[in-house]
């Protein structure tokens, strides 16, 4: 038997497999990708990952990899540059914080800081791919190479609303599933409300069942605790006035747009 990185044990046929995927790989990654992200892109521990989420079926993770490296380059996952996502990082609306309690690094979004009109959509998934790579190399440093994800609504109000998170958090949601094979541990959705179940009603038909058990809504504090430990708290490092300030700018006639839409 083979044990790789992360704890996921192979047995010999699934290392076969394994082998069997790496070879197809490389006969395929020089075609795609430039020189310099060629290692990257055939490393065997994702390989592993999709040979697991595609239940060890080399065609079908064969298939998944070569829409996992499509998906990179329409969005130029590799190019990012921080002056890109800056105004993201600046007002904190996803950041890393602390662990689970399997050790797993916690991923925290702050929907209180998020406004309409302030970012486009393929901003916002650049940003999410930036942290969620940054957090992959925390994962695989801890040893548990898996993340946990806080959606955090605290503070929410109409102000936030953005029709458009529909398809951003659509896109976030799948590309978490499709793209980072068995990287989520779980999705907790701290303060849910009825737009939020909503929002789940319409994403889960494109989620699989296993991604699905992996979502869970806790109402208060302490139902987040459970799983993260009795002593955890989100730490908010962000100045309260870059929120203000954006918030000021937000346009007032969109804001009665969102509250009527709210009100429907």
């Amino acid at each position: 038997m083979n044990q790789p990185k992360n704890n996921i044990i192979l047995t010999d046929d699934q290392h076969e497999k394994i082998e069997q995927l790496l070879l197809k790989v490389q006969a395929e990654v020089p075609n795609l990708v430039r020189e310099n992200l060629i290692q990257k892109y055939q490393n065997k521990d994702h390989l592993i990952r999709l040979m697991i989420a595609r239940e060890w079926k080399v065609n079908d993770a064969f298939e998944q990899w070569k829409r996992w490296v499509e998906w990179r380059k329409q969005y130029r996952a590799d190019d990012i540059k921080i002056e890109e996502i800056q105004q993201e990082i600046d007002l904190r609306k996803a950041f890393w914080n602390g662990v689970d309690k399997f050790g797993n690094p916690c991923l925290i979004i702050k929907t209180k800081r998020h406004f309409p009109g302030q970012s486009n959509p393929e901003t916002l998934i650049r940003f999410f791919l930036y942290i969620i790579d940054q957090g992959i190399q925390k994962a695989d440093l801890a040893g548990t190479g898996r993340i946990s994800v806080i959606w955090d609504r605290e503070g929410v109000t109409s102000k936030n609303f953005d029709t458009s998170m529909f398809t951003i958090m659509k896109k976030v949601v799948t590309l978490v599933q499709d793209n980072y094979a068995e990287r989520l541990n779980q999705l907790f959705i701290l303060y849910p409300n009825f737009l939020v179940k909503s929002i789940m009603t319409v994403i889960k038909p494109f989620l699989s069942e296993k991604t699905k058990s992996k979502i869970i809504l806790c109402n208060q504090m302490k139902d987040l605790q459970q799983y993260v430990g009795e002593n955890y708290q989100i730490s908010d490092n962000l100045i309260y006035e870059n929120v203000e300030q954006v918030q000021g700018q937000y346009n007032e006639e969109n804001q009665n747009q969102i509250e009527e839409i709210i009100n429907q």
